[in-house]
């Protein structure tokens, strides 16, 4: 496993981590304009980007989860409270659901 913190420029904190046995990670609270570190990380890792997930609609920050997500074509994720609020699809996630990104285990705790 391995795990790996950005701290943007607005002082938000957006994560990478994954399984580089198994080749899959998971880019979380992306900010826009941060996609091609995503994608750095993803190379020099040697994992590709399985799902790309937004903790919340954010009101402090545009995300650049959708555009990564669209570039990599890896899941992008919101909780399912979201489904009225944005325009598009994403694959809603329910409190308690477990998500298996090779050997690590993504527990979703809706607070």
């Amino acid at each position: 496993m391995f795990f790996r913190q950005r701290t943007a420029a607005q002082a938000t904190l957006s994560y990478f981590f994954g399984c580089t046995g198994r080749g899959l990670s998971v880019a979380v609270d992306v900010v826009a304009g941060d996609e091609d570190w995503f994608l750095a990380e993803a190379k020099q890792a040697g994992v590709s980007i399985s799902h790309v997930i937004d903790t919340h609609v954010h009101a402090d920050h545009r995300s650049g989860g959708l555009a990564l997500a669209r570039q990599t074509g890896a899941r992008y994720c919101l909780h399912e409270s979201n489904r009225d609020r944005v325009s598009f699809d994403f694959m809603p996630l329910s409190d308690g659901e477990r998500l298996e990104v090779g050997n690590v285990v993504v527990e979703v705790l809706h607070t």
